[in-house]
């Protein structure tokens, strides 16, 4: 999914037109190639690598986690070609851990111009790194995760346990109506995770799941589309869903709403905006930006027979942004727990949703 409010802002600030061309659209399905496609797309104006999860300390105590790159291509090739201060992108990124039962939100951002060597994106593998924090991939496939800032650090390894799943039509998800409005999108559903989080000078031994969303794209949302809502969710099962909910300014959801079931052996099937329902069923206000935002949510995918309730495990899960705007958007993690063709099922997720504090674009006002 097209992720974060500040993602959105710096696509409406450069232009598509660019020096020696072009940014390609995503327009058809691509060829993939791994371990290529885990890095860097230049060709392209916006990309992300976007990590969550849900861990656990020895003694059972909740914790998530967020880790994301962004890249956004201002020049498809830098005119100061043998400047040091050249620059082709600018790099942002978003850290954060909710602490459950300390009742804590931690959460930070990073952002640089992308020259001076202070941050980078590899084009042949997942290997980006932005003033300190990074993600790089190890020999055995897994990737390392490590960023630290004000007390609060990670230091993780994820492993995926199934092949990247390809969202959409074999991996063009399409966000709005009209060719190029869609990205290049795949998700590692299921990765064992484990190492280090740091909180309040201690060293937390942490073990759970994470999930990657990685998508690249030039233009994806329409006209009189405001935000969404995101849920990427593990199931205990071995199952996993992703589904996203694009809303309009009416409160009516688009048409290209969509998500994937990935099934214990990594066979997926796609849901068209008729096949799932998600109703709100509660709200949180933020005391900062004062927001509403659903915090509580009834997930029916009648095909499937699949009814569960997602339920956050920390109220306030808010990043307020200011490097890139004043901007913000509510992402954490949450519970699940429900049916499945009968059979009680339980598992963990995230969450997201943009939009609320204000219309995505516009940014909040002072």
């Amino acid at each position: 999914m097209l992720r974060t409010a500040a993602a959105i802002v710096l696509c409406a600030v450069f232009s598509v037109h660019v020096r020696g061309g072009e940014w390609e659209r995503a327009e058809v399905p691509r060829e993939w190639n791994w371990p290529r496609d885990h890095g860097a797309h230049p060709e392209f104006k916006t990309e992300w690598w976007y990590f969550t999860g849900n861990l656990e300390d020895a003694d059972g105590r909740p914790l998530g986690y967020q880790l994301t790159f962004f890249r956004q291509g201002i020049q498809r090739e830098p005119r100061q070609t043998l400047s040091r201060w050249a620059v082709k992108d600018f790099y942002f990124a978003h850290f954060t851990v909710s602490d459950i039962r300390g009742g804590r939100f931690h959460a930070f951002e990073r952002s640089d111009r992308g020259a001076l060597g202070q941050s980078s994106a590899s084009e042949t593998g997942m290997n980006v790194r932005l003033r300190g924090w990074s993600v790089e991939v190890l020999a055995d496939g897994s990737f390392r995760l490590r960023a630290k800032q004000d007390g609060v650090a990670i230091d993780f390894v994820a492993a995926p346990k199934k092949p990247p799943v390809l969202q959409g039509n074999r991996g063009l998800s399409q966000k709005a109506d009209g060719a190029g409005n869609a990205s290049h999108y795949y998700s590692l559903t299921r990765m064992d995770t484990t190492g280090t989080l740091v909180l309040d000078g201690r060293e937390i031994p942490v073990s759970g799941l994470s999930w990657c969303d990685r998508e690249f794209s030039t233009s994806s949302l329409g006209d009189g589309q405001i935000g969404w809502d995101w849920f990427g969710l593990q199931l205990g099962s071995g199952e996993e869903v992703m589904l996203y909910l694009l809303r309009h300014r009416d409160g009516t959801i688009d048409r290209n709403s969509s998500g994937t079931w990935v099934h214990p052996d990594g066979a997926t099937t796609h849901l068209t905006r008729e096949d799932f329902q998600v109703v709100p069923t509660a709200t949180w206000t933020s005391p900062r930006t004062k927001g509403t935002y659903p915090s509580r949510w009834t997930v029916r995918i009648p095909k499937l027979g699949v009814e569960l309730t997602v339920t956050p495990r920390l109220a306030d899960q808010e990043l307020i942004l200011h490097d890139l705007g004043n901007l913000a958007y509510w992402e954490g993690a949450c519970t699940v727990a429900g049916t499945r063709d009968g059979r009680p099922v339980a598992g963990s997720g995230y969450t997201e949703l943009t939009g609320y504090a204000a219309p995505l674009g516009t940014g909040m006002k002072e």
